[in-house]
């Protein structure tokens, strides 16, 4: 809810969070199946042998699972409306994978351990994926370096998962204080990249048509060029009640008034209405 209330334009629906949640969890069981045929623990009997878990298998295996969970339920989807959509998405695949994975260490270490899991595990889930998320967000509206985008930032969020189990591996009895410096860190660094999501929404503008959301790719696309801007995929005539956006703000239009009832911005009439 917290992440949800982050998007203040179009919030997300309740029903495609819980998507893309489920999938969150779904996705645990790769990961922990691959752990164990790895023998990838964070229980290593060599500092090199830990820090080859911790980065060359744990953390790339987990976020690629999660980052699967977004890409599978709704990365392509029209649902993904926007740049933070990516933050949002990413933060709520990361709490399902952290559900089943509490559940488990519940299951194996007793109640107690959910006290340790909820001020430092859980969140730290959110943080690493939000890295992925960040990049996922910025490549969905790009036509150029999609995956280049995400890959950099999935580099990103393997780097700091690695480097949080590692510390978890080499000291788990002094954890709770030598992840504080990352956990730090890493809540700063989620922050800005949701603030600067913020401070650069609306996007450029669009011209000043009305904008629809492609049918074929979910971005963006001045309706009235008849093509969209990012997969120029060819856009149809849409009926009345087909959602039409501000290219400035983008508040919901009604599709043959000439102005934006919200921000004020003048308005070309929608392809609809001039066939009118």
């Amino acid at each position: 809810m917290y992440f949800r209330q982050k998007e203040r334009h179009q919030p997300k629906s309740f029903t495609n969070l819980l998507r893309v949640f489920c999938w969150g969890c779904a996705c645990t069981i790769p990961a922990a199946l691959i752990g164990q045929v790895t023998g990838a623990g964070l229980i290593q009997p060599t500092i090199t042998m830990a820090a080859g878990a911790s980065f060359l298998v744990v953390a790339p295996v987990e976020e690629f699972a999660k980052l699967l969970a977004v890409w599978v339920s709704v990365y392509r989807s029209q649902d993904f409306r926007e740049p933070i959509d990516g933050i949002i998405y990413s933060a709520t695949a990361a709490l399902g994978f952290a559900c089943i994975e509490n559940v488990i260490y519940l299951a194996f270490m007793g109640p107690e351990v959910l006290v340790r899991r909820a001020a430092y595990a859980t969140p730290a889930h959110v943080m690493f994926s939000s890295m992925w998320g960040y990049s996922m967000g910025l490549a969905r509206f790009k036509r150029d370096g999609e995956f280049t985008t995400i890959l950099q930032g999935f580099a990103i969020s393997t780097v700091l998962h690695g480097a949080y189990d590692f510390v978890v591996a080499v000291r788990p009895s002094a954890a709770a204080l030598s992840l504080v410096p990352l956990m730090i860190f890493m809540a700063w660094l989620m922050n800005r990249r949701i603030r600067e999501f913020r401070s650069s929404f609306p996007f450029p503008p669009l011209g000043e048509g009305s904008l629809i959301i492609c049918p074929n790719c979910g971005a963006y696309s001045e309706e009235i060029a008849g093509r969209c801007s990012r997969c120029d995929f060819a856009i149809p005539l849409t009926a009345t009640d087909t959602p039409r956006f501000c290219s400035r703000c983008r508040a919901r239009l009604d599709p043959c008034r000439t102005t934006c009832a919200l921000c004020g911005q003048p308005i070309n009439l929608s392809r609809y209405c001039q066939a009118f």
